[in-house]
């Protein structure tokens, strides 16, 4: 009996859920025949890190330690023999379609019959990310740990989501004993969203905490470490210094690997909207999930709502029943959705445009930033 290899890039929310979505669901629905198949898993991480948080791990780790957040991955795929799932840790250095191989850090080429782009994106910090494996991961976490009881001057670089749900953990939990200043780089906060009385919501109750919250399109635009202190060059030519610097702005795609005429000009992953099958002539048996794909606004709803299209796809691909159809495409929500904790207490939410109330943002998410689900997430149960 031959196998057909199924390798997943990525061990975050889209490659997890892809490959419990194949050994759980996908596999046992198709016929007993020749092909057995198999789940490889290719990536430097060995532990999945709930990112979503990493605002509360960063400024109270008391309320939300590390270790909590970050679950090692093989308990979950311990039902499936190593004939079923395979994991590889290294990071994949190049794609040969031609071939239809990985090329891997490790220096081994993985051959593959179907492929998964699930490799998310990266950071300028590892205060975010688990793309570099966990050990610098923990190694930045530690660091920002030791300085901030000691620090009097804690700037944060961001105006996005992550930088206002870690303004408000250092806010709740330092509040005007420190100085702490939110430059968010733009014109207000959470400036993705289309309803604008958010952001300026958000910046209220940051301020109630004592953040300092500064806009006019300033942004950080070099940084140096000097005798422990963090010295910050910013765009209109000032320099500042302080003890504890966060960056929380913008991730790019991970996909140095990947085949330069499969991305976009954002070297994003081209990918097919509704059934998430790699969007190039030609090239068939390749999907792709998750931030990394163009279909992404870079949001975990983008890989849970996802998920059953990709699957979809998977499975008609293997059936030979590939093509367009209509059933389990996925139809990507266009009205604003997120919830935003500013501390322990509440925050500002939206969903489906519709603005939440601040004790429905801290009953879904400020109260312990949905940390039940990680476990959750590497058994495929979430």
């Amino acid at each position: 009996m031959s196998t057909h290899t199924v390798v997943i890039i990525g061990a975050s929310f889209g490659g997890l859920a892809v490959a419990h979505g194949l050994l759980k669901s996908v596999f046992p629905q198709l016929p007993n025949g020749k092909e057995s198949y198999k789940v490889v898993q290719i990536a430097p991480n060995e532990e999945f890190f709930w990112k979503i948080g990493a605002p509360r791990v960063i400024g109270n780790p008391n309320s939300l330690p590390l270790e909590k957040a970050l679950i090692p991955i093989a308990p979950g795929f311990k039902a499936y023999s190593p004939e079923q799932y395979q994991f590889i840790k290294a990071y994949a250095t190049a794609i040969d379609s031609s071939t239809k191989t990985v090329q891997t850090s490790s220096n081994d080429a993985i051959h593959y019959d179907s492929l998964v782009i699930a490799s998310g994106t990266t950071f300028a910090t590892h205060l975010w990310t688990i793309t570099d494996g966990s050990e610098p991961l923990k190694q930045a976490i530690h660091e920002i740990h030791q300085k901030l009881p000691d620090a009097q001057t804690i700037l944060i670089a961001g105006g996005g989501a992550a930088g206002v749900e870690t303004a408000g953990e250092l806010g709740e939990v330092y509040g005007n004993k420190k100085d702490i200043t939110l430059l968010s780089g733009s014109t207000g906060l959470l400036t993705r969203l289309h309803n604008k009385k958010m952001g300026a919501e958000a910046q209220q109750r940051l301020e109630k905490m004592g953040v300092k919250v500064i806009h006019d399109n300033l942004r950080v635009t070099e940084h140096t470490t000097e005798n422990g202190k963090e010295v910050l060059k910013l765009s209109n030519g000032e320099t500042k210094t302080v003890d504890v610097y966060i960056e929380a702005t913008g991730d790019k795609p991970n996909s140095k690997f990947v085949p330069q005429e499969w991305l976009d000009d954002k070297q994003r992953v081209k990918t097919d909207p509704h059934t998430l099958r790699l969007d190039v002539p030609g090239v068939t048996g390749v999907y792709v999930i998750g931030t990394v794909g163009s279909y992404s606004d870079g949001s975990v709803v983008d890989v849970k709502f996802a998920t059953p299209a990709i699957l979809e796809s998977i499975k008609l691909d293997l059936q030979g029943k590939g093509g367009p159809r209509t059933n389990k495409i996925y139809k990507k929500i266009q009205s604003d959705m997120q919830f935003v904790p500013i501390g322990s207490q509440g925050g500002v939410g939206i969903a489906f445009g519709w603005k939440l109330p601040s004790f429905l943002v801290k009953m879904a998410k400020a109260k312990d930033f949905m940390i039940g689900n990680a476990v959750k997430t590497v058994e495929g149960t979430a």
